[in-house]
């Protein structure tokens, strides 16, 4: 048997990583005490996560030299009572590095953040040639590190890398305290973070057009990288990359936004079927809590009520993931739910001619009583959907072509 201890590992991917990667034996170990763990367990190999990548060398009695020089260790094997330890943290994220083709060689990188994982990236870093490296950090433990509130001293800095829970499943909402707008040289942005799979650093730095990339495809690699010390074997990247693609594919939600009668409800139910996620079509949510139709329910409440009932329901499922997400046509007039439904959703834009629109026999909609509505609603509301959006469809072909379309769309901006 193998597996992950940890903390707080109920949303882990790494049961499912491991069981892709050939092994079906791995499983997740909830732990409130590592010395009773270490001393009763019996696998063969285990994978650490927080808080115990450091606390675990004091069990280990071989380490490889990568653990010895960063003090973290997040591969353990047993062998004949023996256990090894290894950092394949180190692996995972030098391989994030050639991924994205990300240049550090000769770059000012800021590291935010002071554990375990700090010490391996920086680790990582200073044989990559990094010109220089800054620490930052709301507790200071070493004198070359600085506080993370005097970040406006590094603002010349070129990549900044967060290895902090800032932000992570279940407390999304968290921000770190720095403003990007104020970098002037900064390229990249790296969040070892994957879930959300964009926390708020990382849409504030998409939002200012610097290049985004969270810790993923990292998690990906040093679980190959375990699998092939477990049992001794090389496993092609080709194959872990594979993976990679298809659990993102699986984790992400597809979000669907546009006017009223545009297809939301009709796309979101059928791609649901396709990629075998979950539907969760906000109108009809709301008219099942309530027991009423969305236009009897505008009848006895208000406009103003139902956008905070959708903000609400945005508020319940933006954590979650594998979803397929009809929202109603407003949802766009408060950016906040865009930026929630942004953490774990790519924003679909059904983008038909309001003039098409305009021409049905239009009955149930509480803010469309004729064709001079329908204009007006998408004069107001067309540019929020292409400002918001991540994928423009133009609703202007058949269903099964859109459907095509909107599958490789969705696979593209994966890719990309």
């Amino acid at each position: 048997m193998y597996g992950l201890i940890g903390k707080g590992l109920s949303h882990s991917f790494s049961k499912e990583i491991h069981e892709s990667l050939g092994n079906l034996n791995y499983n997740i170990y909830n732990l409130t005490d590592l010395d009773s763990f270490i001393r009763n367990n019996e696998l063969l190999g285990f994978n650490i996560t927080m808080p115990y990548k450091t606390e675990i060398i004091k069990c280990i009695q071989q380490m490889d030299s990568i653990s010895k020089e960063t003090n973290s260790i997040n591969t353990v094997v047993n062998r004949n009572g023996i256990y090894y330890g290894y950092n394949t943290d180190y692996y995972g994220f030098v391989e994030l590095i050639k991924f994205y083709n990300i240049k550090i060689e000769n770059k000012r990188v800021l590291v935010l953040g002071n554990g375990s994982v700090a010490k391996t990236v920086i680790y990582a870093l200073k044989r990559m040639n990094a010109r220089k490296i800054k620490v930052l950090a709301r507790r200071i433990i070493d004198k070359d590190e600085d506080l993370l509130e005097n970040y406006d001293k590094y603002l010349d800095f070129d990549c900044l890398i967060n290895t902090t829970p800032v932000g992570m499943y279940p407390n999304n909402e968290e921000y770190l305290p720095l403003d990007l707008t104020l970098f002037e040289n900064l390229k990249i942005v790296i969040d070892l973070i994957y879930n959300p799979i964009n926390t708020n650093l990382l849409l504030e730095a998409k939002k200012q057009g610097i290049k985004a990339y969270n810790g993923f495809f990292m998690l990906i690699m040093q679980a190959k990288r375990a699998h092939e010390i477990f049992f001794d074997v090389d496993i092609p990247n080709n194959l872990a990359i594979k993976i990679y693609y298809r659990l993102l594919k699986k984790m992400y939600n597809l979000v669907f936004i546009g006017l009223p009668l545009s297809g939301k409800s009709k796309y979101s139910n059928l791609i649901s079927d396709k990629l075998n996620k979950s539907l969760f079509d906000m109108d009809n949510e709301i008219e099942k809590k309530h027991k009423m139709s969305i236009p009897d329910f505008f009848k006895k409440y208000s406009e103003e009520v139902f956008r905070k009932e959708e903000t609400t329901l945005i508020k319940n499922i933006y954590k979650k993931q594998n979803l397929t997400i009809s929202t109603g046509g407003g949802v766009i007039e408060n950016s906040k739910n865009i930026e929630l439904l942004k953490q774990n959703g790519v924003i679909i834009f059904l983008n038909k001619d309001p003039n098409q629109i305009a021409k049905k026999e239009i009955f149930g909609r509480p803010l469309i009583k004729s064709a001079h509505d329908v204009l007006n609603l998408a004069k107001k509301r067309i540019p929020l959907y292409i400002n918001a959006c991540d994928i423009l469809i133009d609703i202007d072909k058949d269903t099964v072509y859109h459907m095509y379309e909107i599958e490789e769309k969705f696979n593209e901006y994966i890719n990309y």
